[in-house]
């Protein structure tokens, strides 16, 4: 069979649509963290299991759906859903009603978890086989940058607009940055209408049991021995970063003398909204350029071997943060190692996993690792929590990563030279 010819203007028209979900998801939801610091509220923690949660609840259907429907078609309603959800959380924030603000971020997280199936679907339908390595990886790594910039963007924004407009503007300053993110997602419904339409291959008719069919779908993974050392590697990542950003937040607040239980005097509001920002740069800064040199590296073919050097150069990373004093150079340095080594060990595996599954399968495939990924990313939160709740600090909750990322990794080095053996 001829390999597929890449079509690379839909294939980039599909990284910008994809970057812009992303950067519009992590922008409003730090837009929330953010107006929490300045009611005095920890929104970071319920708002982090929101967005995961949907994927838990409706990964079976959203897989179902990107199997049996056009893939295109999918992508486009959503991104059609995601400005009426930032329209209603614009309205919310302007309204002063954090509830609602809440309730239509969770609406945003419901398209997240259709899109992604749809999303990760059309790459090897747009590149083929060959370029997939590149490809996945470049829209993984255009995913972080968007991620990074939505974080750092809304923190900065925030924390500008307070100290320019005063410390009773805080309604205001994550209201019309929401409106900006409404606004540029329009646009980007309007790029969406012209990627091409790639039919369905899925024939399964649609029953109310493919509702709750998330052992039938992780099953899918468990019983094919290279998807399921993939999802586990996968996994562990989103564990590890979600448990990170919150590590990163938790030192931004001991650095400026904020507690629990404690009204923060603005100047530290302030100075955490800063110190946030600056850590999660580091941390998403080195992620962008781990990835994106992995990628160019996997443009041929997909080398699992950097999976392996990732897991390693990660718990180094980690177990560097544990000694070096919060501030150094060197620990910044470290948090960008970690994110950096973080990245490349994830690129191969997504590559590997998204090429390896069944076309017909893909989205049910993509949908149950998205239920372990967000899963995980649920148990971080959980974690984190809990270490905080033990008074661990951050830089002790980076000893306990380091220990985990070992474990995983040399978990892959038996997986991934078992499958070169037999592959």
């Amino acid at each position: 069979m001829l390999e597929k010819k890449p079509d690379w203007g839909a294939f980039w028209s599909l990284v910008v649509i994809q970057s812009m979900n992303s950067l519009n998801e992590k922008g409003v939801q730090f837009l929330l963290i953010g107006l929490g610091i300045w009611l005095g509220e920890a929104l970071q923690y319920p708002l982090s299991a929101l967005i995961v949660l949907p994927f838990v609840v409706l990964s079976p259907l959203g897989g179902w759906i990107a199997d049996r429907y056009s893939r295109t078609r999918l992508l486009q309603g959503m991104v059609l859903l995601q400005v009426a959800a930032l329209a209603g959380m614009t309205l919310g924030l302007f309204m002063q009603r954090i509830g609602v603000a809440v309730g239509f971020f969770t609406v945003f997280c419901v398209q997240a978890m259709f899109f992604s199936p749809a999303k990760k679907g059309l790459v090897k339908d747009i590149v083929g086989s060959r370029s997939i390595g590149f490809a996945s990886g470049i829209l993984e790594i255009s995913s972080m940058l968007a991620l990074l910039l939505g974080q750092i963007g809304a923190l900065g924004i925030v924390y500008y607009l307070l100290r320019r407009w005063g410390d009773s503007s805080g309604w205001e300053a994550a209201g019309w940055p929401c409106a900006v993110c409404a606004l540029a997602a329009v646009g980007v419904l309007a790029l969406s209408l012209f990627l091409p339409r790639y039919p369905a291959v899925g024939k399964r008719a649609f029953r109310w049991s493919i509702c709750w069919e998330h052992i039938a779908q992780l099953r899918l993974l468990w019983h094919d021995r290279v998807l399921r050392f993939s999802e586990v590697g996968i996994g562990y990542f989103w564990f590890i970063a979600g448990a990170m950003m919150l590590i990163a937040l938790q030192m931004a607040e001991d650095a400026n003398g904020i507690t629990d239980g404690e009204g923060a005097h603005f100047l530290q509001v302030l100075g955490q909204q800063r110190d946030s920002a600056a850590l999660i740069a580091w941390i998403s800064g080195g992620s962008v350029l781990g990835g994106a040199l992995v990628s160019c590296l996997c443009s041929r073919r997909i080398r699992t071997g950097f999976a392996v050097w990732g897991g390693v150069g990660m718990s180094l990373a980690c177990l560097a943060l544990v000694w070096l004093p919060y501030g150094h150079g060197l620990f910044y340095a470290a948090l960008s190692a970690a994110g950096c080594t973080a990245a490349g060990y994830l690129v191969p595996l997504n590559a590997l996993l998204q090429d390896h599954a069944d076309d017909d399968k893909r989205g049910d495939v993509i949908a149950a690792g998205n239920l372990v990924d967000c899963g995980l990313g649920m148990l971080a939160v959980a974690v984190q929590l809990g270490m905080r709740w033990l008074g661990l600090s951050g830089q002790a909750q980076c000893a306990v990563l380091a220990a985990g990322s070992a474990l995983v990794t040399l978990y892959l080095v038996y997986e991934i030279r078992r499958y070169k053996r037999v592959g």
